[in-house]
């Protein structure tokens, strides 16, 4: 005999009891797994309700810049940077006068004789370019090449007063090497004309032309696979340690002086700023070509062992500073 609840009393859907169940506890096959649907049911609609309720916290909390806006925020590719004016990348001694007028002459003078309203405080001195004397190169005399004057431009010489100019393109950099050559040719030409007022402007200019002549490049030596520091220590404090000190700082001579006569400190190469690059191949043509106007003298004929184990023995002193 089976027993129907009131129908009001009645869940969604109906179940049927007989008595057969009560008297056992124990409901049928097929209503264990309703039974088993329903609550699956149910916690899936309980989850659906939490995600539902938590993701609309989530934009909230992000439209109002709370703690959701980091785990929501979407990462935008940088925007690409501003076309570049075209008649920047202009390679021409007239652009070149133009930006060198602009960025150079408040150091090194309208004429590029180191003799700009900024100049007389700085230490060392802005170079005067007539003089030929230029500290970075890859010749062996004479002006370096286009290619080192832009380089040097691009990265600078610090830590003395000359900065990196990388925020100019590389047509104005070009264009300021090309600016630098014939300031330095048309300082020479008037200096001698000066000394000698009656030797002729062509015989003058050509004169200048000869004298600042970047000449060949220096080709160095091929590069070891294995370097020996114990014999560059050997070659460094033979020969350079009586001017950088035997632990490379460069604080003990205070008798150094520029070819201007100006007050000059070795390289501390703990520091890690070599001028003209820190790969071993810049600090290795810094050995060779040496560096016209200061104290550093050219080692042309140094035997590739001696120069690639010194200059990796140089470089040490950086890579070794912090430990």
């Amino acid at each position: 005999m089976s027993r129907q609840m009131p129908t009001d009393a009645m869940p969604a859907a109906t179940t049927t009891i007989n008595a057969n169940e009560e008297e056992t506890g124990r409901a049928p096959a097929n209503r264990r797994v309703t039974q088993r649907l329903g609550l699956a049911s149910v916690l899936g609609v309980t989850i659906l309700a939490l995600v539902y309720f938590s993701s609309g916290a989530i934009r909230d909390r992000h439209t109002d810049g709370g703690v959701g806006a980091d785990a929501l925020a979407v990462v935008q590719p940088p925007l690409p940077p501003p076309p570049v004016d075209p008649s920047r990348n202009v390679v021409s001694l007239e652009h070149g006068l133009t930006v060198y007028t602009a960025n150079c002459v408040i150091c090194h003078g309208a004429a590029g004789l180191g003799d700009g309203p900024q100049a007389a405080p700085l230490d060392p001195k802005p170079r005067n370019f007539s003089s030929g004397w230029f500290k970075i190169g890859t010749t062996r005399s004479g002006l370096p090449s286009d290619d080192d004057l832009a380089a040097t431009i691009r990265h600078g010489m610090l830590p003395a007063a000359m900065p990196p100019w990388g925020q100019l393109t590389d047509g104005e950099q070009r264009s300021l090497a090309l600016a630098v050559r014939h300031l330095a040719i048309e300082g020479r030409m008037a200096d001698k004309l000066k000394r000698d007022p009656g030797f002729g402007r062509d015989k003058a200019l050509a004169l200048a032309h000869a004298a600042l002549d970047s000449g060949p490049a220096i080709v160095l030596p091929p590069k070891p696979t294995k370097v020996d520091l114990e014999r560059g220590k050997i070659f460094y404090l033979n020969n350079c340690a009586a001017c950088h000190d035997p632990d490379g700082r460069g604080r003990l001579r205070d008798d150094l002086v520029d070819n201007d006569e100006n007050p000059i400190k070795a390289r501390d190469f703990t520091r890690g700023q070599f001028k003209g690059g820190d790969t071993l191949e810049d600090i290795a043509m810094r050995i060779t070509r040496g560096i016209p106007g200061s104290p550093m003298p050219a080692n042309p004929t140094l035997a590739p062992d001696d120069l690639w184990n010194t200059a990796a023995y140089v470089r040490a002193f950086f890579e070794n500073a912090g430990k």
